[in-house]
């Protein structure tokens, strides 16, 4: 069935009158519910990376999430929080709301876990291990050379986990309209309900440039922040390597000697190893 142009132009300016609305609340959800997962989900792969059962059993149920429908976990946290709600009235005097804003964060950090952490432990286990003798030799402790070296190099893989994590959320959210919670989701589900095509074809629209635009975003991040660490690698190994070169007539004794020969020695195993 054709759509006449006053009918089309009056729910297209009816769309764009509701996007700031809609699309406010789709980014706040959408962000709040990512940077609640990036807080669980890279300390438990960095807590995990050497720990292959604790690494199993992290994977094992984060994939168990995400085989879960968007929306049906999204309803699963109702029953849940109604009943945490009940409880608090009990306790406290004072319950909260189980729809809308909460079940939404919850479900989506959930969802947003899996890229993460299946990321950052690919990541740190997938470096050199000569790396990891390198910081030791040169007296780095095992957080230190997190930090310094093994975060860093790994932060390309890290940082391509984020950017999906990123795309999932932003569409799953469209979701979390029959759950009370604003978002772009409102366009479809509305438009389904009233036949409204303009509407789910906007709201479509809307959500999926939204989520490239997060992603490229994303994209000239990692960009940078690549550039950064391999600027940071170079200035560390040149420190070091002068350093070496300065303290060699300092050390008369062998043993010295033997250590300062042995840190050369791994110098260059990491400039052949492709540290960069």
């Amino acid at each position: 069935m054709m759509i006449d142009d006053g009918l089309l132009d009056s729910r297209l300016a009816d769309a764009f009158a509701r996007l700031p609305d809609y699309l406010g609340s789709h980014v706040l959800v959408s962000l709040i519910a990512l940077a609640l997962g990036l807080g669980i989900s890279l300390p438990l792969a960095i807590a995990s990376a050497r720990r292959p059962v604790l690494r199993a059993v992290l994977l094992g149920i984060a994939s168990v999430v995400q085989t879960i429908p968007g929306l049906a976990l999204l309803a699963l946290f109702y029953p849940l929080l109604l009943a945490l709600s009940a409880l608090s009235e009990r306790i406290v005097g004072n319950g909260f709301s189980a729809l809308g804003f909460l079940p939404s964060v919850l479900a989506l950090a959930l969802y947003s876990m899996l890229p993460v952490l299946r990321n950052t432990v690919t990541g740190l286990n997938g470096l050199d291990q000569r790396l990891r003798d390198a910081a030791r030799v040169i007296g780095m402790t095992p957080g230190q050379s997190l930090r310094e070296i093994e975060l860093p190099l790994a932060l390309p893989v890290i940082m391509a986990g984020i950017r999906t994590s990123a795309v999932w959320v932003i569409g799953t959210a469209t979701l979390a309209t029959p759950i009370g919670q604003t978002s772009l989701g409102n366009y479809i589900f509305t438009g389904l309900q009233t036949q409204n095509w303009v509407f789910v074809a906007f709201g479509c629209v809307a959500a999926a440039v939204l989520a490239l635009a997060v992603d490229q975003l994303l994209a000239l991040m990692q960009v940078g922040i690549t550039h950064g660490s391999r600027y940071a690698r170079r200035a560390w190994r040149t420190r070091h390597r002068r350093g070496d070169a300065g303290s060699a007539g300092a050390w008369p004794d062998a043993a010295a000697s033997r250590l300062h020969n042995r840190r050369q020695d791994l110098h260059r195993a990491i400039r052949a190893g492709g540290a960069d």
